[in-house]
């Protein structure tokens, strides 16, 4: 397999993070050739600082990018590329003229990461999807959504959920110094947020279910763990925890490169989004051994048996979240057995190794 990596997104979130992780480990496995994605972004960036082969792409037009698309013919035809994968949307007509240009044997292959919300079933819909030759969604019910919005034949769509690495358990005076440094007792609850700080990753709405519960006198502490997206928030968040004066219960705690090194360190981690597509920070948690909580929309009930491998709460709904923490504080026991069995459930469904073999499978046509 010749594989040629397509991601022409300028943010870095969790589509763009897919995509670098899946063109390092190809380029491990000898079969990367080329890395194409626009300039001047983080994903360049962090490809570049790998040591992967990346050239720079940036389409001028979304629906009809034919000299981007004339370019990207002459890398495939030149590095013999046989498997084009793409993960962004607007990359999908750029795809599919440079595979008409490129007039070679070209195996197509989409992972749809976001939500579908409206048919695409036109003229222009059907040129396009019937040059893809594997529509990979990461959750079954964008799977249900794909089959019921796209021109795709039912054998060409399939579900594949992302791998997360089994990370080692923390050092535990790692997790005393980090309790040190914060100001938190040994024996206190504690609870997490990992993420982009932003308004639809909810740490509000975390912040609000946590003060709920520290007005009837529990021992908690929240740490917020992410870079700042939008420095407006961010002080938001800032001036109302110190309005309730709870800025010794709740923790900003910046930035993390890796944020499974330290979740083991957390008594439970939180996904307060409004609806995730998937919620690959529970899969990490998870399989960290840390009991989750996440909201009740989207991918994230593929992931979470309510009660059985983790806690669901209605969402955006504060006082149904803080409901979810009261009772992971008030029943450790409950919390232990509900962290093992997420930890057996992610190791099971959630492994790297399992998702790159399948993966591979699908890049191939097998």
């Amino acid at each position: 397999m010749k594989l040629l990596e397509l991601c022409t997104s300028p943010g870095f979130g969790g589509l763009e993070l897919y995509a670098a992780k899946v063109a390092r480990h190809y380029q491990r496995e000898g079969a990367l050739r080329l890395a194409v994605v626009a300039g001047d972004t983080l994903l360049e960036e962090r490809l570049r600082e790998a040591g992967l082969p990346v050239r720079r792409l940036q389409p001028r037009s979304t629906y009809f990018p034919l000299l981007s698309a004339w370019r990207l013919a002459g890398w495939i035809r030149r590095e013999a590329i046989d498997v084009l994968h793409l993960h962004a949307r607007k990359d999908l007509p750029l795809a599919v003229f440079a595979r008409l240009l490129a007039r070679r044997s070209l195996r197509l292959v989409y992972t749809r990461q976001m939500a579908l919300t409206r048919p695409r079933r036109g003229l222009w819909h059907r040129f396009l999807y019937r040059r893809v030759d594997a529509y990979v969604t990461i959750t079954r019910r964008l799977e249900a959504d794909a089959r019921r919005f796209l021109p795709l034949e039912a054998g060409r769509i399939t579900t594949l959920y992302y791998g997360v690495p089994k990370p080692q358990p923390p050092r535990e005076e790692d997790c005393r110094a980090w309790r040190s440094r914060q100001g938190v007792p040994a024996d206190a609850f504690t609870v997490a947020i990992f993420g982009r700080i932003e308004p639809g990753k909810g740490q509000h709405l975390l912040i609000d279910a946590v003060s709920r519960l520290l007005a009837e006198g529990l021992d908690i502490h929240l740490a917020i763990v992410g870079r700042p997206m939008s420095e407006a928030y961010l002080q938001e968040l800032q001036e109302g925890v110190d309005r309730r004066g709870l800025s010794e219960r709740i923790h900003f705690a910046g930035f993390h490169p890796h944020p499974p090194d330290i979740m083991g360190c957390f008594d439970t981690v939180v996904l307060a989004t409004k609806e995730e597509t998937f919620g690959l920070v529970l899969a990490e948690a998870m399989r960290a051994g840390v009991a989750v909580i996440g909201s009740h929309a989207g991918g994230v009930p593929e992931i979470i048996e309510d009660g059985k491998t983790g806690l669901l709460f209605t969402s955006e709904d504060a006082e149904d979240l803080a409901r979810c923490l009261r009772r992971l504080v008030t029943e450790p026991g409950f919390r232990r057995r509900l962290a093992r069995a997420g930890e057996a459930f992610a190791d099971r469904q959630f492994t790297e190794e399992g998702h790159f073999a399948r993966l591979t499978e699908l890049l191939a046509g097998q």
